[in-house]
């Protein structure tokens, strides 16, 4: 085999390397940000926090405070309308850093079948993907 087509092999194995990588990286994000929706918009905050940072996960657990006091007829009355949201993730996108993705994705209502578009960013924790921050608008 000669040095010329050595060094192709060479640099198309690895671009292949590469590119599985990258892909298997959102994959795994993908999965993560889908998991945090579903119990997010279930009013499961509580578990919703096992996916985020430690600082997004406080956050929700002060949330479980703030919902845990109103009065039950309120409380099921929330349940009821976030249960009924759906969620869709449309993209999964590089960030600004090498350890964080941008997950866009549509938050479909009943009364608003095309969605509403946000975004949030996944941060990558020892070979966990976190959700450090969600819901803005793209």
């Amino acid at each position: 085999m000669t040095i010329k087509r050595f060094c192709t092999l060479f640099l198309l194995v690895g671009g292949v390397f590469f590119f599985s990588s990258c892909s298997n990286n959102q994959k795994r994000a993908k999965e993560s940000a889908n998991s945090f929706l579903t119990l997010y918009f279930q009013t499961d905050y509580d578990s919703a926090a096992n996916f985020c940072t430690s600082e997004l996960g406080s956050e929700l657990k002060e949330s479980i405070k703030s919902i845990t006091s109103l009065e039950k007829g309120v409380k099921e009355m929330i349940v009821q309308q976030t249960s009924k949201m759906k969620t869709e993730i449309t993209s999964v996108e590089p960030a600004h850093t090498k350890d964080s993705l941008i997950v866009n994705y549509k938050v479909i209502l009943p009364s608003f079948p095309n969605g509403i578009d946000s975004k949030m960013v996944l941060v990558k924790r020892e070979k966990e993907w976190l959700v450090a921050s969600f819901g803005q608008s793209n």
